[in-house]
């Protein structure tokens, strides 16, 4: 007697009811094994989906904040580019020495000191003073300030005092502080002290004007 036997003697009834159980027990096999594993499949790709999605609108919302910062940024580099485009090397320094004791001396200012002093370390800048006493009419002072202001390399004014001179010419002793710029990139070291001997032992302090007595180092005349 075979074990399908009953199965085969069984009323319609009962073959109908454990074909029935039979789909049951397949269907609920295959939706385990399949149908199942699929659907956490998708449900995983559908959050790793959305959160590439909330990314990518963090980014774009990062990207329109950064909009205006990256045109400032870029502005303000422009503005940097033009200054270094003013601010003298380190060795043209002397050369602005000169042209500043050349301006005085045509503006008519009968300089009796005109002392550049060590450079002063900034952010991104080396400041270069320049001490500069000289005895000169209102007229003459203010043309001399003009064509400082006016010249290529940037050369600004700090202290500033005038003093009367009790003399018939109406003079004044202007003492004042002058400055230049240097652009010193990341990491690079100061320009060398003004008066430092140079490669070829030249001082780099400019010659007192024309006409007017020697200085040294502390004003005093030769």
């Amino acid at each position: 007697m075979s074990a399908l036997d009953p199965i085969a003697n069984a009323s319609r009834p009962q073959k109908l009811i454990l074909g029935a159980m039979v789909l049951v027990i397949v269907g609920a096999l295959g939706y385990f094994f399949l149908i199942s594993g699929a659907r956490a499949e998708r449900d995983t790709l559908l959050r790793e989906n959305e959160i590439r999605r909330a990314e990518v609108l963090k980014a774009k919302a990062d990207e329109a904040n950064l909009r205006p910062f990256r045109a400032l940024a870029e502005a303000l580099r422009k503005r940097l580019d033009t200054a270094k485009e003013r601010l003298p090397s380190e060795r043209e320094i002397p050369q602005v020495y000169r042209q500043v004791s050349d301006l005085a001396a045509r503006a008519g200012l009968g300089v009796s000191l005109f002392q550049p002093k060590p450079a002063e370390d900034r952010d991104v800048l080396s400041e270069v003073p320049i001490t500069v006493t000289a005895e000169c009419t209102y007229h003459q002072l203010g043309a001399f300030l003009d064509r400082v202001g006016k010249m290529p390399r940037i050369v600004s004014l700090g202290e500033f005092r005038l003093i009367g001179i009790n003399r018939p010419t109406g003079t004044l002793r202007a003492e004042m502080t002058l400055a230049t710029y240097t652009f010193r990139s990341e990491g690079a070291p100061p320009p060398s002290k003004p008066g430092a001997p140079t490669a070829k032992g030249t001082p780099g302090a400019p010659p007192a004007p024309a006409g007017s007595p020697a200085v040294g180092p502390q004003g005093s005349r030769r």
